[in-house]
C-alpha cells in the first residue's frame, strides 16, 4: 500500500501531510522568513576556534554564527578518523571555509555545519569530499543495491563520490547517468561561485519548498499527490514533467469548499500532535514530554484490562504502543534522545517481540533513527536525527500566563489559522468585503511580518481583507463576517 502526499500552498506557508493506510505518519510545515537552510552552502569566516570544545564558530551571514564541531570540519571519509585530531588541525581563526548547513537553528544553539558538502539530486546525493559510492540503507533488497552500485559506479568520474538515494530504487542506468551529470555540473557552479564571492556568502540555495518536497519526499510508493493551489499543481506538473514523468499522473487539483488538510481530517491530527497524550486502540495511551536534553514517552495501560493475565495485557498495549511512538516521533518531528518507558513485563520473550515490532516501525522513518536498546532502569533508549525545529516548537510557543508551563500558539501560526479559514469563507459567501476580529499580537501579526502575506490572499481571493483588535480575544479566537458591498 502507497502513500498519499497532500499538500496545502498558502501565502507565507506550504504544509504537507504524508498519509498511509488512512493515517497521517509524517507532516511538513515551512513558513516565509522561516524557511529551513538545511542543504544551503556557504562560503564562510571562521570567527573564533575553540581548541577546549574542539569547535569552532563560523559567520555565514545570517545573523547567528554557526557551529563546526570537530566532525564537521573533517573533510575526508568518516572512516578515516584521527584520534589525536583537534579541531585546530583543520581551521584556523580569519580562515575562508565551504560549509554547508547540516542542522538549522534551534532556540539558543546556531546552526550546525559541515565542511562535508553533499549536493542531493532526484536519484542522487553528490559528495565530493567523499570519493565513494554508498547506497541507502533503506533500499534492503541485495541484488538492488547490488545493481544500483554498478550503474552509478559506471557513472562515475574520477574524484566523484555518490549516495544512492531510496528514490533511485528501480531506476534505470540513464536516470542515474544524467542525475549524476547534472549534479557534477552544479558542484562546478558552486566552486566558480566560491571563486568569486567574499564571506560570508550564500553560494548554493535549496529548492523552493514545494520543489524540495518533491525531489526528496515523492517516489514510486507515493500513489496521489493532492495540492489545494493552482499555482503549486502548476509548478508541480512541470517540475514532474522534467524529472519525474512517470509520477504526472498522480498529480490531482483539490478544488472543494475546504482546504486539502481538513477535508481529508488531517487538521484534527495536527490538533493531537501538538497535545501530550496520544490513545491507543485498546484504551491504552501514550504521554509525550520533551525537555531540553530528551524526550520521555510514557506508556499507559488506561482503561484496557485485556481480560485476561497482567503479563498479557501489558504484552498487547506495549506492541500497540511500540508502533504509534514511532509514529508520533515522524508526525512531531521529534530528534535527539527519545526515553520510551513501556509497561513491565516480566518475560525475556515478550521484550524481544516489542523491540522487533519497535524496530520494524522505525525502518520506515526517513531519518537517521537508531534504536540502542534496554538500559539498566528497562527504558528503551532511540535517537533520532534533529534536522529542523519539532511541529510543537514550530507551531507553539510557552503560554506567559502559566510562566512557561503550557503552550499558546504563535502569533503568526495563529494568523496563519485565520488566512486559512480566510481562503475558506470566501469561497462559501457571497461576494464583498471581509472582516476579521481577532486579538491585538495576532493582527499585529497580519498588518506586520504576514502583510504581504494577506495582500496576496486578498489579491488571490478578490476581497478586501478588514481587520479589528478584540484585547479581550485569546490567542487562538477570531470572528469572520463576510458583508456586502
Amino acid at each position: 500500500m502507497g502513500e498519499s502526499l497532500l499538500i496545502e500552498v498558502m501565502p507565507g506557508e506550504i504544509r504537507a501531510a504524508a498519509v498511509r493506510d488512512g493515517r497521517v505518519v509524517e507532516l511538513f510545515v515551512e513558513r516565509r522568513g522561516h524557511e529551513s537552510l538545511v542543504g544551503n552552502v556557504y562560503l564562510g569566516r571562521v570567527e573564533r576556534v575553540l581548541d577546549g570544545m574542539d569547535a569552532a564558530f563560523v559567520d555565514i551571514g545570517i545573523g547567528k554564527s554557526g557551529f563546526l564541531g570537530l566532525d564537521g570540519a573533517r573533510t575526508g571519509d568518516p572512516g578515516s578518523r584521527d584520534a589525536k585530531d583537534r579541531i585546530g588541525d583543520y581551521v584556523v581563526e580569519g580562515e575562508a571555509v565551504r560549509v554547508q548547513v547540516a542542522k538549522d537553528a534551534v532556540e539558543r544553539k546556531g546552526a550546525q555545519l559541515t565542511r562535508r558538502i553533499a549536493v542531493a539530486g532526484r536519484h542522487l546525493v553528490y559528495t565530493p569530499t567523499q570519493q565513494r559510492i554508498a547506497v541507502s540503507r533503506q533500499i534492503a533488497d541485495a541484488d538492488e543495491r547490488a545493481r544500483l552500485e554498478a550503474l552509478v559506479g559506471d557513472a562515475a568520474e574520477a574524484g566523484d563520490g555518490f549516495i544512492v538515494r531510496t528514490a533511485s530504487e528501480g531506476a534505470e542506468g540513464a536516470e542515474l547517468a544524467d542525475d549524476a551529470a547534472y549534479l557534477r555540473r552544479l558542484w562546478s557552479e558552486i566552486d566558480a561561485r566560491v571563486a568569486a564571492a567574499s564571506p560570508p556568502a550564500l553560494v548554493h540555495e535549496e529548492p523552493p519548498p514545494l520543489l524540495r518536497l518533491f525531489r526528496d519526499r515523492v517516489g514510486a510508493t507515493t500513489d496521489e499527490i493532492v495540492i489545494d493551489s493552482p499555482g503549486g499543481f502548476a509548478a508541480a506538473r512541470d517540475y514532474c514533467g522534467r524529472f519525474m514523468p512517470k509520477l504526472k499522473d498522480r498529480l490531482r487539483l483539490h478544488a472543494g469548499p475546504e482546504h486539502v488538510f481538513a477535508a481529508a481530517g488531517v487538521e484534527e491530527e495536527v490538533e493531537r500532535a501538538l497535545g501530550p497524550r496520544v490513545d491507543l486502540p485498546s484504551g491504552g495511551e501514550l504521554v509525550i514530554e520533551a525537555t531540553e536534553a530528551l524526550t520521555a514517552v510514557d506508556v499507559n495501560s488506561g482503561r484496557f484490562t485485556g481480560g485476561g493475565r497482567l503479563e498479557d495485557t501489558a504484552f498487547r498495549t506495549n506492541l500497540e504502543a511500540a508502533d504509534e511512538a514511532a509514529r508520533q516521533l515522524r508526525l512531531r518531528n521529534i530528534g535527539g534522545l527519545i526515553l520510551i518507558d513501556f509497561i513491565h513485563m516480566n518475560e525475556e520473550a515478550n521484550w524481544d517481540r516489542v523491540l522487533e515490532g519497535l524496530g520494524h516501525a522505525l525502518a520506515g522513518d526517513r531519518s537517521n533513527v537508531r534504536l540502542i536498546g534496554r538500559t539498566a532502569a528497562g527504558l528503551v533508549e532511540i535517537t533520532r536525527r534533529r534536522q529542523r525545529e519539532s511541529l510543537q516548537r514550530t507551531l507553539t510557543e510557552p503560554c506567559t500566563r502559566c510562566s512557561g508551563d503550557g503552550r499558546v500558539s504563535t502569533p503568526r501560526s495563529a494568523a496563519l489559522a485565520i488566512m486559512r479559514a480566510l481562503k475558506r469563507e470566501a469561497r462559501k459567501s457571497k461576494p464583498g468585503p471581509i472582516v476579521v476580529t481577532a486579538a491585538s499580537d495576532v493582527v499585529d501579526m497580519l498588518e506586520g511580518e504576514a502583510a504581504p502575506a494577506m495582500s496576496e490572499l486578498g489579491t488571490i481571493l478578490g476581497r478586501r481583507i478588514a481587520l479589528q483588535r478584540a484585547p479581550s480575544y485569546g490567542r487562538e479566537s477570531f470572528d469572520i463576517v463576510a458583508g456586502d458591498e
